[in-house]
């Protein structure tokens, strides 16, 4: 019994310091990881950016394929529905001062962009990419958190972001999404962006969101730039989101509870204008497979002559020439060149003797159509007289009224035969 007792005792002792060694013993990284985003659920219901924009009726048209989309954020995980998706990926975020989590995509941000764009359809959940035959390029550009010394907060350095863009032109892409942005301009990433353009790829980049005690006046990059789609968020109710920034927008998409990728397995909501920026590089993917003979001045053009109207008309600063409308892109034909003023308006000169027959014409007119009507008056009052003429003068010309008429009591009639007979025993 007392061998029984000791054991019993040194298992809890052992126990006890296994548990204090556990606590006492963990390492920095797995504290890190607290900070990161956990994977998702398993969401059924078909999400509501994709009812809005029904990405599947472009799919016997295009799906993408051949289109290679880099998306320039917090790096990519291997979540299921991106298998065979994943086409390269790469590092450009300075390393984190603490300690880090070692993780490929500890925001999750750029899981979520990846998921938008080249999901693959799941019978078991309703979300699926908007382009499932495109390939992603992922571009690291935010380790586990934004660099603190940013202003605002949810940005990254300028040079960060050019040499991600130089590296997503070098390895082939013809779609570039830029969901993290930043606040400064610098000639490095205009030259990029630049050599992008040049090189016939179009660059997508999301306009960001207000910050509190921000500087006035800030713009968000690569967004601000010439030739790139600045892309801003809108709900589900289809109004541009409260916080989005305004003046370099050139469309908006879905942005706000957006149901994405989450790291390494489920789904879960996110909003943003870099969530909006994916909707409308996927778009884009699927543009350029369906019409490869289009440069990249031509698929913008057709996006923004295929955008659903926005409420405040094209060119707000709010929504830009309206809502992204992926079928429509895909699908409609559009008139090549753009738009040219028409000249002012020169009034023709009229010969003064024509004008004055015109006016002669024109008096006629207006005195036969009086005439014409004086007489169907006059018609009208003397049938009349003769109808009504007699009868008034029997009555005096006095009004009256009619008799009243009187309530007559309802015959009395039988009740149907069924009843008639009711009294006649049935027979057997």
């Amino acid at each position: 019994m007392r061998r029984v007792h000791a054991k019993r005792l040194r298992s809890a002792l052992a126990a006890a310091v296994t548990a204090l060694a556990v606590v006492t013993v963990s390492p920095p990284a797995a504290q890190a990881q607290q900070n990161c985003v956990v994977p998702g659920d398993s969401v059924v219901p078909v999400p509501w950016s994709q009812k809005m924009l029904a990405p599947d009726r472009v799919w016997p048209l295009s799906t993408g394929a051949g289109q290679r989309v880099a998306v320039l954020s917090s790096g990519i995980t291997d979540h299921p529905q991106l298998t065979g998706r994943i086409a390269e990926r790469a590092a450009f975020a300075p390393p984190d001062t603490a300690q880090p989590s070692g993780l490929p995509d500890c925001l999750g941000s750029g899981t979520g962009v990846s998921g938008i764009i080249a999901a693959q359809p799941s019978p078991a959940v309703g979300f699926h990419g908007m382009a499932p035959g495109a390939q992603i390029l992922s571009a690291k550009v935010v380790a586990d958190q934004y660099p603190p010394n940013r202003n605002p907060r949810d940005s990254v350095a300028p040079d960060t972001l050019a040499a991600a863009v130089a590296w997503a032109v070098d390895r082939g892409a013809t779609v570039i999404a830029v969901p993290t942005v930043t606040y400064d301009d610098s000639p490095a990433l205009r030259a990029a962006v630049q050599r992008a353009l040049s090189r016939d790829i179009v660059v997508v980049a999301a306009v960001g969101e207000f910050a509190s005690n921000e500087p006035p006046g800030l713009m968000a990059y690569p967004a601000g730039y010439d030739g790139v789609v600045g892309v801003g968020a809108i709900g589900e109710d289809g109004n541009v989101l409260g916080a989005t920034r305004t003046g370099s927008v050139d469309l908006v998409a879905p942005g706000a509870n957006v149901i994405t990728t989450y790291p390494d397995h489920g789904l879960g909501p996110a909003s943003g204008s870099q969530v909006a920026t994916a909707y409308v590089a996927a778009t884009v993917a699927l543009v350029r497979s369906y019409r490869p003979q289009l440069s990249n001045t031509d698929v913008l053009r057709r996006l923004y002559a295929t955008a659903a109207p926005a409420p405040e008309g094209t060119g707000s600063p709010h929504y830009g020439f309206g809502v992204v409308n992926p079928y429509q892109a895909v699908s409609d034909d559009v008139a090549a060149g753009s738009p040219v003023a028409l000249p002012p308006f020169t009034p023709p000169v009229v010969d003064p003797e024509v004008a004055a027959r015109q006016a002669a014409e024109e008096r006629s007119d207006r005195w036969a159509l009086i005439l014409a009507a004086g007489g169907f008056a006059l018609v009208i009052l003397v049938t009349a007289i003769v109808v009504f003429g007699p009868r008034g003068r029997r009555r005096r010309w006095r009004s009256g009224l009619a008799a009243v008429p009187q309530d007559r009591l309802e015959e009395e009639r039988p009740e149907p035969p069924v009843e008639l007979f009711s009294d006649r025993p049935k027979r057997s």
